[in-house]
């Protein structure tokens, strides 16, 4: 790779991008600029992930989330409907709810008092009569509520945008493989152990594209984890599946999380599972499990059968991700089963697991490396594979949306990606 292409110069962020998603200028990594156009072109707009239906089973149920660096409440009302607000007071914009999830009848403002119920109505301030004389209009006050709210699976996502498409056209061609990863189970899915935080020292964009379909580094940066027997060596068969959308995944036939060391008590459950797969369309089968994925922007999977991680790169600025990481797990497994993916997930994918600790340490040196402002006149390369992409329907032979590389190893979904970034980025 030479040094960055005439085009690919500091300015308007779409032109750090080539269009065909082959070549990104360095500084989108670095840049304040872009970061903070991203915030509004992004983030603003995107519709994003904020939890699960399972962490939010009755009225008055809440949870603390982020939309990019907005921080939002997330609550169930006393009619059972979801409902997602700014977390921040009308009045001098303080936290109306400071703790991560909980149960409560109504926000209070811990500065001045303002009290908001779960429909984000101003229902209680103190000295209404002696202060404000009675002149302040409680009604026209209100905790700001996002634009849309939609669920899927259970998944439960907003944006902030009221021009955005419904929850299933942002989704797109990608719901088919959104519902073989969650809704195989005839139980759902429920979220087990919290939510698991952590912090890394890079751009939010790096791990979004590597959960995208990055197989290429599996046997160099996890090469340990192989031989601990945390999974099998990499075969060069699977699917590199991406959608227009920017979504996209990568599954590793007989590979993945999938080590003989974590498998046994699961063997009975897996069979039921492919088998009730295979029942309904015998040709689905093959993609299951799903893999590892991104739901563009921000939203990874890791899908081992045994468990899902759902995992959030929240942006923190250029050079950091605050790291948002669920466990789930079917519904119908016993608890003894439970407790055992718990514990193959924190071995794993928690925030001292063994691919997690691999892949942070390898993200960190990237924004390291790069930050110099001679790192940043240059690009970096992704153009593996290009040009041999296929219809899924052509390549596979099954009736699935979707492009994939003529190899399993490509970087088809990481240009993807970022076409989509380019796109969203150049709008005025």
């Amino acid at each position: 790779m030479t040094s960055a292409s005439q085009d690919l110069r500091r300015g308007a962020p779409g032109s750090l991008v080539r269009p065909d998603g082959a070549e990104v200028g360095i500084s989108v990594f670095h840049d304040e600029g872009v970061y903070r156009a991203e915030l509004e072109k992004i983030f603003a707009k995107c519709w994003l992930f904020l939890g699960h239906e399972s962490q939010l089973r009755k009225p008055g149920d809440y949870i603390s989330a982020r939309m990019g660096e907005d921080e939002v409440v997330v609550t169930r009302n006393s009619a059972g409907e979801l409902r997602a607000f700014l977390n921040s007071c009308r009045h001098r914009g303080a936290k109306v709810c400071r703790a991560d999830q909980g149960n409560s009848r109504a926000f209070r403002c811990p500065y001045h008092g303002w009290t908001y119920d779960l429909d984000g109505n101003l229902i209680g301030v103190p000295r209404l009569k002696t202060a404000y004389l009675g002149e302040l209009d409680r009604s026209s006050i209100k905790l700001v509520e996002v634009a849309k709210i939609d669920t899927a699976h259970g998944l439960i996502f907003a944006s902030w945008d009221p021009a955005a498409p419904t929850l299933a056209e942002y989704l797109g061609d990608f719901m088919p493989y959104l519902d073989l990863l969650f809704g195989r189970a005839e139980s759902g899915f429920e979220v087990i152990g919290g939510v698991h935080k952590w912090t890394i020292e890079t751009n939010w964009k790096i791990p979004a594209e590597n959960f995208s379909g990055d197989q290429y580094h599996l046997s160099s940066t996890h090469a340990s984890s192989v031989e601990v027997g945390l999974r099998n060596r990499v075969t060069e068969y699977g699917h590199t599946i991406h959608v227009d959308e920017g979504h996209g995944f990568t599954r590793e036939k007989g590979g993945a999380q999938q080590g003989t060391a974590a498998v046994t008590g699961y063997t009975e459950y897996v069979r039921k599972v492919q088998e009730r797969i295979k029942r309904k369309n015998p040709e689905l089968a093959e993609f299951v499990p799903v893999g590892v994925g991104t739901i563009f922007p921000n939203i990874s999977f890791m899908d081992s059968m045994r468990f899902l991680t759902l995992r959030l790169w929240q942006p923190a600025g250029p050079h950091r991700v605050d790291v948002n990481s669920w466990c789930f797990v079917d519904s119908s497994l016993s608890d003894e089963l439970k407790d055992a993916a718990m514990r193959q997930y924190v071995l794993s994918f928690g925030p001292s697991g063994m691919f997690e600790q691999d892949d942070g340490e390898i993200w960190t040196s990237i924004s390291e490396a790069t930050r110099g402002v001679v790192a940043q006149r240059h690009s970096f390369d992704y153009s593996m594979g290009l040009g041999h992409e296929m219809p899924v329907k052509e390549r596979a032979g099954v009736a699935l949306p979707g492009v994939m590389g003529e190899a399993f190893i490509t970087e088809a979904n990481q240009r993807s990606f970022y076409r989509r970034w380019r796109r969203l980025m150049m709008e005025q």
